[in-house]
């Protein structure tokens, strides 16, 4: 699976760049749009090479990154803790996936946002933690501590949104509340206490810091797939719906905003009826009303992104260190550096001796 990825999204990588030049070329000889690519097609392609590449690095995770038994009671202790937020990060992952490819309620989708902005809190207050630790570097810290708030509060701004087209007939997936009750008590063993976040000292001696926080980052990278399948969600599940008054609002909103920007379809249409909004029906969401849920999914796929790239920046030396001061045989080395190579000039094979 693995290397299936990396050789997908290396795949894609070569059609977008021929997609690109395709559309210079249309573009500069004036070609008519029919005859070359359009920009939605090549935006679609780098969204599926993000999706491939968050893909490739949790197999190789699970690959080249399960640490050994050992035989100290503290560290067994915090393996099993690990191992619980692991499992639960898991299990929300697929249960979030199912949930969305059926026939999700706007309660779902804020249960999904809401918990993907908890991951990305606790993902954060560990990486501090392991900072204040001396296992990330403050240059480091300062790039990702940022863009890590960053895309919790672009999650929390999703979850607001969706919860506003919910109704009281809205009902949550009652295997999505039991994923997520599981790992908002694992993150609470785990990450908290009686006055709140865990301090980092507590946190030190619950969890092995470096690598609690490279199975968050991996929770991270797992979250960009789940933002483009509600962004998908957003875009083309025909049965959204949502009070008559939140719809027109969020509607006029969004037409004004693409009226300013050029486009003229939505001028002078009206979106709900008096009727509709007296009675304040469930009435279907809008083209306008999905764009600004479009917008958000956009803005989360952003910032987690940039979040992933900035983990990446995490001193692996340090990391690696402490993860295999616990290991017999170094199978703990860091998938980051695994690469799909191949040598330049090999050298010519000689007799065996």
């Amino acid at each position: 699976m693995y290397v299936a990825a990396h050789g997908t999204a290396v795949a894609l990588g070569g059609y977008v760049t021929e997609l690109q030049h395709r559309l210079e070329v249309g573009t500069r000889r004036r070609q008519r749009m029919a005859e070359r690519p359009a920009t939605l097609e090549i935006t679609e392609a780098q969204g599926m090479i993000a999706r491939f590449s968050g893909f490739e690095r949790l197999a190789a995770a699970y690959m080249f990154g399960q640490p050994l038994p050992s035989a100290d009671p503290g560290q067994r202790r915090a393996a099993a803790a690990a191992r619980r937020l692991d499992t639960a990060s898991a299990a929300w992952e697929v249960q979030a996936h199912h949930t969305l490819a059926g026939n999700p309620d706007p309660a779902d989708l804020v249960r999904i946002a809401r918990v993907q902005a908890l991951i990305t809190s606790t993902t954060s207050v560990i990486t501090e933690a392991a900072a204040t630790r001396g296992h990330i570097d403050d240059d480091v810290m300062q790039r990702l501590g940022p863009a890590l708030e960053a895309s919790q509060v672009a999650w929390s701004r999703a979850a607001k949104r969706w919860g506003e087209l919910t109704n009281r007939a809205s009902r949550t997936d009652p295997a999505l509340v039991g994923a997520a009750s599981e790992l908002r008590s694992a993150i609470t063993a785990t990450a908290s206490n009686q006055g709140g976040w865990a301090t980092p000292d507590q946190l030190a001696t619950r969890v092995n810091l470096p690598a609690a926080v490279r199975s968050l980052h991996l929770s991270v990278v797992a979250s960009i797939d789940i933002a483009y399948v509600v962004r998908d969600t957003a875009a083309d599940h025909p049965g959204l719906a949502g009070p008559a008054r939140i719809i027109g609002m969020r509607s006029q909103g969004e037409a004004e905003i693409a009226i300013e920007q050029g486009e003229t379809r939505y001028e002078g249409v009206t979106w709900t009826t008096r009727r509709d909004i007296a009675a304040n029906r469930l009435i279907p969401l809008t083209q306008p009303a999905r764009r600004g849920l479009i917008n958000l999914a956009d803005e989360v796929i952003a910032t987690t992104n940039r979040a992933v790239a900035a983990a990446a920046q995490v001193d692996r030396s340090n990391l690696t260190r402490s993860m295999r001061s616990d290991r017999a045989t170094n199978r703990g080395r860091s998938f980051e550096s695994l690469q799909i190579t191949r040598p330049q000039n090999p050298a010519p094979k000689g007799p065996r001796r």
